[in-house]
C-alpha cells in the first residue's frame, strides 16, 4: 500500500471525528493514530480531553494490542481508563485497516464522564444506592502519552515495580526477565526502545538484541 493510499483511508474518518465531538460536545475527544508510525502515531485530534498534541506516540495499551495479536487485533469498546491530571474517561477504540486488511490505524474516542461519576456519588450518598463503589475495579490500564520518552519512562516505572533490585545489581536472570516484561508491552515496537533498556540495565545494546533473541525463540 502506498503512502497516499493510506493517508487517503485514514482521511476519510477526519469527519467522522468531527462528528461525533460536535454531537457530544466539550467532553468528548476523538483521536485518529497512524500506527506504521508509532513514534509520532497521533495525526488528528479533535477535543481535549487527554492533554495531548499532535505527533504524541501510541499510547502503551495500543502497544500491547498490536504486539499481541498484529493484525488479529480486536477492537475495545466502553472500557473506562484514567488520565494523568486524575479524568474518569469511558474510551473505545476501533482498528483501522486497508484493503488488504493490514492494521494502519486506529480510531480512539474518549469521552470525560468524571463529573458524571461524582455526581452519581452524589445521589449514592443522598439515596442510598449500591453499585457505583465498584467503579474503581472496573478500569482498564491505558497511559495517555504526550511524548516518547512518556511511554519509556511510565513503561519502565511499572515494570520496574516488579524487582527488588536494579540496573547492575540485576543477575542475569533478573535482566531476562526485565527485556521479557517490557517485550510483552510491546515497547520494543517503538524506536529507541533498545537504547533506553540498555542505559537502564547497564548493559549494551547488542545485550538487550540477545536477550530478545533468547526470550523469542524460546516462544517460538
Amino acid at each position: 500500500m502506498t503512502v497516499t493510499n493510506k493517508e487517503q483511508i485514514l482521511h476519510h474518518y477526519k469527519s467522522t471525528a468531527d462528528m461525533i465531538v460536535e454531537t457530544f460536545g466539550e467532553n468528548c475527544e476523538v483521536v485518529i493514530h497512524d500506527l506504521t508510525n508509532l513514534n509520532e502515531s497521533l495525526i488528528y485530534i479533535k477535543g481535549n480531553v487527554t492533554e495531548r498534541q499532535l505527533g504524541a506516540p501510541a499510547t502503551d495499551l495500543i502497544l500491547k494490542e498490536l504486539y499481541r495479536f498484529q493484525n488479529d487485533v480486536k477492537d475495545k469498546f466502553g472500557f473506562m481508563a484514567r488520565t494523568s491530571s486524575g479524568k474518569i474517561i469511558k474510551t473505545s477504540m476501533t482498528f483501522i485497516r486497508d484493503n488488504d486488511e493490514n492494521v494502519i490505524g486506529c480510531l480512539g474516542i474518549n469521552f470525560d464522564i468524571t463529573d458524571l461519576i461524582m455526581a452519581t456519588r452524589g445521589l449514592q450518598s443522598i439515596c442510598k444506592t449500591s453499585g457505583i463503589e465498584t467503579i474503581d475495579q472496573q478500569f482498564t490500564e491505558e497511559y495517555y502519552p504526550k511524548s516518547i520518552e512518556d511511554v519509556f519512562q511510565h513503561v519502565i516505572d511499572q515494570t520496574v515495580q516488579q524487582f527488588n533490585v536494579f540496573g547492575s545489581s540485576m543477575s542475569r536472570e533478573d535482566k531476562l526477565r526485565f527485556v521479557r516484561m517490557l517485550d510483552e508491552k510491546g515497547i520494543f515496537m517503538i524506536q529507541g526502545a533498545i537504547e533506553k533498556a540498555s542505559e537502564i540495565l547497564h548493559v549494551s545494546k547488542q545485550s538487550v538484541y540477545n536477550y530478545l533473541d533468547e526470550i523469542r525463540s524460546i516462544k517460538s
